[in-house]
């Protein structure tokens, strides 16, 4: 993302523009404190939101005049109000709070997790509307009988798990293809 046009639109007063690339922001900061903090949701979408209304701010009184330095001040904002929520959600030991980061596999293995999720979002999105719909009702319901499965999508039991079993055989082909390009 490139975070001059944030500033751009800010000042230009482009509202639409500027939400689209504010919302995108907030959602880099908001992985950036999931993945490297270990910040749950709330906090991360709390501290994100924070960090972007106090840069905003700062660029509109023309404290921040270098738009190429915002990312990384939005990633160090971001950064020390998570700190700061963490120092007075735990006051009474502070020591917990010295070493935050997660370890580097655990950062990886998120990574890799959203990776994998985020392909199979797309992976979905290109089935059928009728493949689509079946296949996020297993996901949602994965200990569901097949008899009320075939009742629910009028096909038969056997139909059931062949359809499943074709479905997730096209989705996890679409997923490796995704994650190795």
């Amino acid at each position: 993302m490139d975070y001059r046009k944030l500033v751009e639109t800010l000042e230009n007063g482009d509202l639409k523009e500027f939400s689209k690339l504010y919302s995108d922001a907030f959602e880099v900061l908001c992985s950036y404190l999931r993945t490297n903090m270990r910040a749950d949701e709330q906090n991360a979408k709390d501290c994100a939101q924070h960090a972007l209304v106090k840069t905003m701010e700062r660029v509109r009184k023309g404290a921040i005049r270098d738009p190429d330095s915002i990312y990384s001040y939005l990633l160090q904002s971001a950064k020390n109000r998570y700190m700061r929520v963490r120092f007075e959600q735990r006051r009474s030991n502070f020591q917990e709070d010295m070493e935050v980061y997660a370890p580097v596999e655990e950062q990886i293995d998120r990574l890799a997790e959203q990776e994998r999720n985020k392909a199979l979002e797309s992976c979905i999105e290109k089935l059928d509307e009728d493949s689509r719909e079946f296949i996020l009702f297993w996901i949602e319901n994965p200990n569901a009988r097949g008899n009320v499965v075939a009742q629910l999508f009028n096909i038969s039991v056997n139909n059931v798990w062949t359809k499943r079993h074709r479905l997730v055989k096209k989705l996890s082909d679409c997923i490796q293809k995704k994650i190795n390009e």
